[in-house]
């Protein structure tokens, strides 16, 4: 027996269907980031803190799919899925752990805990960014699944739900329209 005989060269499967789950997840949140920080007072004090420009990579090893957010004069940007360098890059380090995070199975610290990913850049960059994921996911997921999700819910107020709807009725159908043009 050879040795070319003996080796295997598979690959693992891929995974279309997570992986456009994943690809869809990322745009609603990229998207509502990008519109919270308009919206949101919370967010918006927390993006004038960053340094201008500045941007963010949400990346699924080892080949994708991928999200940049830039803040440009004062304003975060969803930038699409073009893979670039950033200042900060949040990694899942698999399809199934990034799936996971996504379809708010496990909640954000969890998937830290069980090294589904990883972090790249300035710490507290990355826990101001933590801060307005957590808001803009009680924003994106319904009560029952934010507060099994989220270790602290922020409170829903009348303006808060305004916020909601405004985010979901208008930033949503114009990130759609800015993606397919």
């Amino acid at each position: 027996m050879t040795v070319e005989n003996s080796v295997h060269r598979w690959r693992p499967r891929e995974k279309p269907l997570k992986k456009f789950v994943i690809r869809a997840s990322l745009f609603a949140l990229g998207t509502t980031l990008e519109w919270a920080a308009v919206f949101d007072p919370d967010i918006r004090a927390e993006v004038k803190q960053w340094k201008d420009p500045f941007s963010i990579l949400f990346a699924v090893l080892p080949n994708g799919p991928y999200m940049v957010l830039e803040k440009q004069g004062g304003r975060l940007v969803y930038k699409g899925s073009k893979k670039q360098p950033a200042d900060i890059t949040l990694s899942f380090k698999t399809v199934e752990g990034a799936f996971l995070a996504m379809t708010g199975q496990i909640g954000t610290p969890q998937s830290y805990a069980e090294h589904r990913a990883t972090l790249k850049g300035d710490t507290a960059e990355a826990m101001s960014l933590i801060r307005c994921l957590n808001t803009v996911q009680a924003y994106l997921f319904p009560g029952i699944l934010a507060r099994r999700v989220l270790k602290r819910t922020p409170e829903m107020t009348p303006k808060r739900w305004a916020i909601r709807a405004a985010i979901l009725g208008v930033g949503l159908p114009v990130g759609l329209r800015k993606i397919l043009r």
